[in-house]
């Protein structure tokens, strides 16, 4: 109940700004951009927060720990793309994104205090650490990718269908989109690049630890996004040919950490 109550302010506020925009985006009120911003800043900061508590809960201050719980990990995974949108927020009109964006989270986060589990791995190198931190990271950004480059697909097909309100209304520009979604394509790769660089010493029997699954996915998802990023520079590949991409890529990841973990944490328990 304690985990609840902490985590209440940050899904109201979440709650408060997505309905805030969709207002916007259906036309039924103007747009109020510094309050939904600023809505989702006190979210993000509530939320952070409850990422403290839970995540990095209470223990024995020469002993710290980290809470690795499936829902635990997807709620920072949730703060990191708020954060990203926010940010982004700052120099491109992507605000509608929070629409989608805060109540999946907010669901998120509501499942992480109502199960309450803890996993905790005691006595982390400062390899492996940053390892998890850079593959959240990378995790982060590609979800978001994968948000826009959903949204990039459905501008594009109604541009092609000669639709001009509605959704195309809502959105920024089909350039500004194009833009954003291969910036984040960017920083993901580089950031689960230098995740496998940094954790790959680590690893010492694939099969002991749990990793096969893991580590394929992972590669795949590297190689996707790599073979897209060859593809922007080398044949211009964008719209609805990035965005299958992108959501290829963002999958084989998501089944790399997700699948893995929610097999070994929900269904065998270890």
């Amino acid at each position: 109940m304690s985990e609840i109550l902490i985590v209440l302010p940050a899904i109201v506020l979440y709650a408060l700004a997505a309905f805030r925009q969709w207002q916007v985006v259906t036309g039924k009120r103007p747009a109020a951009r510094n309050q939904v911003l600023t809505f989702s800043m006190l979210g993000a900061i509530a939320h952070l927060v409850y990422v403290g508590y839970a995540v990095l809960y209470a223990s024995p201050v020469d002993h710290p720990s980290i809470n690795f719980a499936f829902f635990d990990i997807g709620a920072v995974i949730g703060l990191v793309m708020v954060l990203l949108v926010l940010f982004s927020s700052l120099r491109k009109p992507v605000e509608n994104l929070l629409v989608g964006l805060l109540p999946m989270i907010s669901l998120v986060l509501l499942l992480a205090a109502a199960t309450d589990q803890k996993f905790s791995l005691d006595h982390l190198s400062y390899s492996l650490v940053w390892h998890i931190l850079l593959s959240i990271l990378a995790y982060s950004v590609f979800v978001i990718a994968a948000v826009q480059s959903v949204l990039l697909y459905l501008q594009d097909r109604h541009l092609r269908s000669h639709k001009t309100h509605g959704l195309i209304q809502a959105l920024p520009p089909l350039q500004t989109m194009d833009l954003l979604l291969f910036e984040m394509i960017w920083l993901g790769e580089i950031l689960l690049t230098l995740a496998f660089a940094i954790g790959w010493p680590s690893v010492s029997d694939m099969q002991a630890q749990h990793l096969v699954h893991k580590v394929a996915f992972a590669s795949i998802g590297w190689a996707v996004f790599a073979v897209l990023l060859f593809g922007r520079y080398r044949y211009g590949w964008r719209g609805v040919t990035a965005s299958r991409w992108t959501l290829t890529g963002t999958a084989f990841l998501i089944l790399s950490y997700f699948g893995s973990k929610f097999v070994l944490e929900m269904l065998i328990g270890q």
